[in-house]
């Protein structure tokens, strides 16, 4: 058994696949999704618009971490 078979094994973490095969199975959703998110045609000002929510999203996370954990804005000294 590999060391991932073994991991795997250990804990409870069924979207995991046991083989390649599995998980890219697994995975199918997801990659559809992706695939019709990067095909999308958007305007300049829809790309910028979310652009301006993610970076307000980012703000938003980092503000209610504790200091020293911040995700997106790592803190000056």
């Amino acid at each position: 058994m590999t060391i991932k078979e073994q991991f795997v094994k250990q804990i409870d973490m069924p979207h995991f696949g046991q083989t390649p095969e599995e998980q890219l199975q697994k995975n199918q959703g997801a990659m559809v999704l992706l695939k019709r998110w990067l095909e999308e045609k958007i305007t300049h000002e829809e790309a910028k618009a979310r652009q301006e929510f993610l970076e307000t999203f980012k703000k938003i996370v980092d503000e209610a971490r504790p200091s020293g954990h911040k995700l997106y804005y790592p803190e000056s000294e």
